[in-house]
């Protein structure tokens, strides 16, 4: 699913993080991204790893549309982005809060705006 994972990766990231990484990838669609191509040849500084133009196009996507919904970045995903938000709203993921009111760190303890919660 194409815009599921930029959905799980921008669930527990700050709004203004999500519109940093909007505007990198912006900036750097101004030179033109391959969408066609599968190969993993992009980088962004402030998300890790490689990603193919898709994965910026669909992470743009998911991206504006978590802060700017009306705002039209020129690429069709709207079916790909329903199915993911269908998907996230059965596993209970408000993605679009961009809040985390609890989670469970590697430690295994459930924490919430920095104070340990009780089991």
């Amino acid at each position: 699913m194409y815009c599921l994972n930029p959905m799980e990766k921008f669930a527990e990231m700050p709004q203004e993080e999500v519109k940093r990484i909007a505007s990198e990838i912006t900036l750097k669609g101004r030179t033109g991204l391959d969408s066609n191509d599968p190969a993993q040849k992009y980088q962004l500084k402030r998300l890790p790893g490689d990603f193919s133009g898709v994965n910026l196009v669909c992470l743009m996507d998911v991206a504006f549309k978590s802060f700017a919904p009306e705002m039209d970045i020129g690429f069709d995903l709207s079916k790909e982005y329903a199915a993911a938000d269908t998907l996230c709203r059965e596993e209970k993921l408000h993605w679009r809060t961009h809040r985390v009111t609890s989670h469970t760190r590697f430690d295994g303890e459930r924490h919430s705006a920095g104070r340990t919660l009780q089991r």
